[in-house]
């Protein structure tokens, strides 16, 4: 498993790469298509369905969890726990598809901003997203299936296959004039395609058993006692995720949301970074607190994950607020300057949160999620009417400004709620974890003054690429000389060696 973890790594590495290439590559032909107006209006439907995502109830969450128990009694409990799943799952798509049509007769929800000829692309759209959000319940199971098998590999590679069909397809839709129903039809084709082929695996190479006969009301309860407090975490991302959207939609119209929504675009670049490392280690997260309980080797495991995350996005971090402004005016153009400055804030909001991620798998593995998820929901109920003050006074940034707020209150109370009652070692987390960001800070400040003193002006591709490339490759020097220690850096060195090593000849 040593080796699925590792490759499993790299090819999760290869495939957010391939997913923000693609991304980069594609989001300004759409955009570009569709203009601001249709873009923004997709962007408000996606928010409002997105929501149907909380009937998922923290499931998927606590599936491996559930799995773990199950699989040291026998494959015959998994069986069970897969069909208990999945009957759960099934009644949760069938309630998607009802809410989706109640949704439908109450489409003026989004607003008196929106046109008459707007509101009709916005019920297509509706009712695909909507067919598309009831596919990924069931789909679901199989995908955490696989993952609480360890076998990363071949997730990871139809990740990439998936993300590498999202342009091939869209793109000859968007020249034909098909708009963003042809867009949100392709997600759907993608949906079902990646659901057959998960089933195809899990059935013929994992062995998957689905007793969907299986029902045991006490299992039933406990799953839904441990799952509510997820589900209120999910609340709380789907309202970061999605509520500033409907609020700029209402408020303002879809232009504020296209502008916006090109912002949060590289916040989601970098919250997808966060998970690289991180979602490697869910299973083993689950041994250590189910099976050992012990409470050094999760801290020790905290700290690593969290030195590996800092790593990573201190660079697209500092790199963004530098050459970001002239990167978004060459992408999309100058009309979302106010993207720029959305996404600085948004990016840094989760910064802390990025760090810890592990952090969450540790709480869903102990039982201890519950005061978090608790805490975190009204911090976000106040989020929202921080976020409605705030864009009457600052219009989009504003609404960004009010999720930076709500993101330091949660976090402060999360470093606490690690220490007081998770177990963790805290304080020497963040005195490892400033072993770094205090370098990489100072090289950025350093990077920042001599852009100024030089007064480099970068208008193209080339200028960003190059600058970029130096200063990438300038970061990663500091962090061999300065971040890693002697150990990191032989580990480094064993494996580059390892892979460069040619095979003796007999």
């Amino acid at each position: 498993m040593k080796k699925e973890i590792k490759l499993g790594m790299v090819l999760s590495f290869i495939s957010q790469v391939i997913s923000i290439v693609v991304g980069l590559l594609y989001s300004p032909i759409m955009i570009r298509i569709l203009d601001q107006s249709e873009y923004g209006l997709y962007q408000l439907v996606q928010s409002v369905v997105n929501y149907m995502n909380l009937m998922n109830f923290g499931l998927t969450g606590a599936y491996i969890r559930y799995y773990s128990i199950a699989k040291t009694k026998g494959e015959d409990e998994v069986a069970n726990i897969n069909g208990l799943f999945m009957r759960v799952f099934c009644i949760l798509s069938m309630i998607c598809l009802i809410l989706g049509a109640i949704l439908y007769t109450n489409i003026g929800l989004l607003g008196d901003k929106i046109t008459a000829a707007e509101y009709g692309t916005a019920r297509i759209l509706l009712i695909i997203m909507v067919v598309n959000m009831a596919v990924s319940f069931p789909s679901s199971l199989f995908m955490v299936f696989i993952n609480a098998n360890e076998r990363f590999i071949f997730q990871k590679a139809v990740g990439i296959g998936i993300n590498i069909l999202v342009p091939i397809l869209n793109i000859p839709l968007l020249l034909w004039g098909k708009g963003s129903v042809g867009v949100v039809s392709v997600t759907l084709f993608l949906s079902l395609l990646r659901m057959v082929i998960n089933v195809w695996f899990c059935r013929k190479k994992l062995g998957m058993r689905i007793n969907i006969r299986y029902f045991d009301r006490k299992v039933f309860l406990d799953l839904f006692r441990f799952t509510f407090f997820i589900f209120l975490s999910d609340i709380v991302d789907q309202i970061g995720s999605n509520v500033d959207k409907f609020l700029l939609g209402r408020m303002i119209g879809t232009t504020a949301v296209a502008v916006f929504s090109v912002g949060f675009t590289f916040s989601t670049y970098f919250a997808i970074t966060t998970w690289i490392v991180p979602e490697m280690f869910t299973p083993e997260v689950n041994r250590l607190a189910i099976e050992k309980n012990d409470n050094e080797a999760l801290s020790k495991l905290f700290i690593r994950v969290g030195k590996m995350n800092n790593y990573i996005v201190l660079l697209p971090l500092t790199g963004f607020v530098l050459i970001g402004r002239e990167f978004v005016t060459l992408w999309v153009g100058d009309k979302y300057d106010l993207s720029y400055y959305a996404g600085i804030i948004l990016m840094w909001a989760g910064y802390i949160g990025a760090l810890q991620t592990l952090g969450i798998d540790i709480q869903n593995a102990k039982n201890m999620h519950q005061i978090r998820s608790v805490v975190l929901f009204f911090v976000a109920m106040i989020n929202v009417v921080i976020s409605i003050w705030f864009i009457r006074m600052w219009g989009i940034v504003g609404t960004c400004m009010g999720t930076l707020l709500a993101s330091l209150t949660g976090s402060v109370f999360m470093n606490w709620y690690y220490k007081r009652h998770i177990g963790l070692d805290i304080f020497t987390f963040w005195k490892e974890m400033l072993k770094w960001t205090i370098p990489a800070l100072l090289y950025f400040v350093a990077a920042w003054f001599i852009t100024k003193q030089l007064q480099l002006q970068i208008t193209t591709w080339g200028g960003v690429a190059a600058y970029a490339i130096v200063y990438a490759g300038l970061y990663c020097l500091l962090l061999w000389f300065v971040g890693f220690d002697k150990d990191q850096r032989g580990k480094v060195a064993a494996f580059v060696r390892s892979k460069l090593k040619r095979p003796q000849v007999q």
